[in-house]
């Protein structure tokens, strides 16, 4: 874990990318280095603390997130969502602000609920609330106009099934089931891609968008195979990376700032280097899964639960954004997977871990304290950029163009505020001042294109610096037709 640690630091302190946009991520994401080491710091905090009661815990608390999703889908679905969302997507956003995201924490949530109902300690009126609400949970998901939900439940529950029914059968038996498995992902592979008799159900036009983000996080990957494009900065490659068919589908200003594949999106930000640290940490979860899954003499919900939801995790993670809401589930379930694999013999107290050679004792007062530390270092930088988003904010509210201006020069800087207040200094006539915020955003990251943008419709910028203006936009996006009028 702590090469994962090193190997991020590497990629950032090697990327010409703007420092504080790869610290933070880009704005609307920030998946930069601050979240991907507290990530990884928490993975291994769970590793440290798990154990069947810390982990029987934890499905519980996925469960209940994914019940508070339902009942806030249900408020929006009904048309009584009690704020008013600016929401250009399907009413159900749920807590995550994405129909995609919310059905796909459903559908993980659905899988934990799923795994416990087939427990065979837990009572009848304990089952038929979970049945409740894990039916509840895929009516959401069906309203939610997104089968992300449905995807991850069905190949998550997969596990399950086999589990609790085919693994104490024959060879026969359980090589059946896998070969139904793979024909039905098969199938819904190939209607995904608009083809065979389940694309009606299944296809969704943003597939063809992900084809063009997938291959465009390659050609990133391939040209900057060592280090990347730098952490959190496909958005800024993204047009020079694209296709001439991706920048015709939906026209030049369509762009995208991930690869809608987490695998795609660590290989383009961090290169093969990164990729291969984030596969160790992925080979070291997906070995103790097997490891749960074979070692269970009779269907354990436990294990089985934590595994079914982490896999489906992995699945979303392919198909969709590495959105921080889920992508902690993600990492949550992967440390409890490993833990449970090392202390699931230790039943007991809390906080227990069994060393080789050793008598069972209490974590370190070193962890606590660090894990104490880190609590307030996450605190602490998480307030920054949240501080100077409030402040612009009440910039705007305010109409007062040196109040916008003072704003987007706020601590932590952030291009997203110099292009955003460059824009609306220019439509207030304020043309010196918005030239300013270009220039300053250009200086902090010259890949950015909007900056470059507002530059070029500046009234007070000379011919000259138009002209370069120009031909950086043209160098950044080849495939820009629109640059040539």
């Amino acid at each position: 874990f702590p090469s994962h640690d090193i190997v991020l630091l590497v990629v950032f302190f090697s990327s010409d990318s703007g420092s504080w946009s790869q610290i933070y991520g880009a704005y609307g994401r920030n998946t930069g280095l601050l979240a991907y080491v507290g990530l990884a710091l928490m993975l291994i905090s769970v590793v440290f603390v798990s154990n069947l009661s810390f982990s029987r815990k934890l499905i519980w608390v996925l469960i209940v997130t994914g019940l508070v999703n339902v009942v806030y889908g249900i408020l929006q679905w009904s048309g009584n969502d009690p704020v008013n969302w600016n929401n250009p997507y399907n009413p159900i956003v749920g807590t995550l602000g994405n129909p995609n995201f919310v059905s796909a924490h459903l559908g993980i949530a659905g899988i934990a609920s799923l795994a416990l109902v087939f427990e065979k300690s837990r009572s009848l009126v304990s089952r038929s609330i979970l049945l409740v609400n894990l039916g509840l949970s895929l009516f959401v998901v069906s309203q939610s106009s997104s089968s992300q939900g449905l995807l991850v439940f069905a190949l998550g529950s997969t596990l399950i099934f086999y589990s609790r029914f085919v693994a104490p059968f024959n060879l026969i038996a359980r090589v059946s089931y896998w070969s139904l498995v793979c024909l039905g992902s098969v199938m819904g592979t190939v209607g995904i891609l608009n083809k065979g008799p389940l694309a009606s159900f299944l296809y969704q036009e943003s597939v063809t968008y992900r084809g063009d983000y997938w291959r465009a996080g390659w050609k990133m990957t391939f040209d900057n195979p060592v280090f990347g494009v730098g952490l959190d900065s496909y958005g800024d490659w993204y047009r020079f990376s694209r296709t001439e068919e991706a920048a015709l589908r939906r026209g030049p200003d369509v762009t995208s700032n991930s690869a809608h594949n987490v695998f795609l999106d660590i290989s383009s930000n961090g290169g093969f280097l990164l990729l291969a640290a984030y596969l160790f940490i992925f080979g070291l979860i997906f070995r103790s899964a097997i490891r749960v899954l074979k070692q269970s003499r009779s269907f354990d919900a436990v294990g089985v639960g934590l595994v079914s939801a982490w896999v489906a995790y992995v699945i979303q993670s392919v198909i969709s954004i590495n959105q921080l809401g889920l992508a902690i589930w993600g990492w949550v379930l992967g440390g409890a997977i490993i833990g449970y694999d090392l202390y699931r013999d230790r039943t007991d107290a809390p906080r227990m871990v069994v060393k080789k050679g050793r008598r069972p004792e209490q974590v370190p007062a070193a962890v606590v304290l660090t894990g104490s530390l880190g609590l307030v270092v996450g605190f602490v930088v998480s307030v920054w950029p949240l501080a100077q988003d409030i402040s612009f904010r009440n910039a705007l509210e305010s109409s007062d163009g040196a109040k916008i201006e003072l704003a987007a020069k706020e601590f932590p800087r952030n291009n997203y505020y110099y292009v955003y207040s460059a824009q609306i200094l220019q439509e207030n006539k304020i043309a010196d001042k918005a030239l300013e915020s270009a220039r300053l955003a250009i200086a902090a990251n010259p890949r950015d294109f909007n900056a470059w943008k507002m530059v070029v419709a500046n009234p007070n910028v000379s011919e000259s610096e138009r002209a370069s203006a120009i031909a950086k936009m043209k160098e950044l996006d080849p495939f820009n037709n629109t640059l040539d009028k």
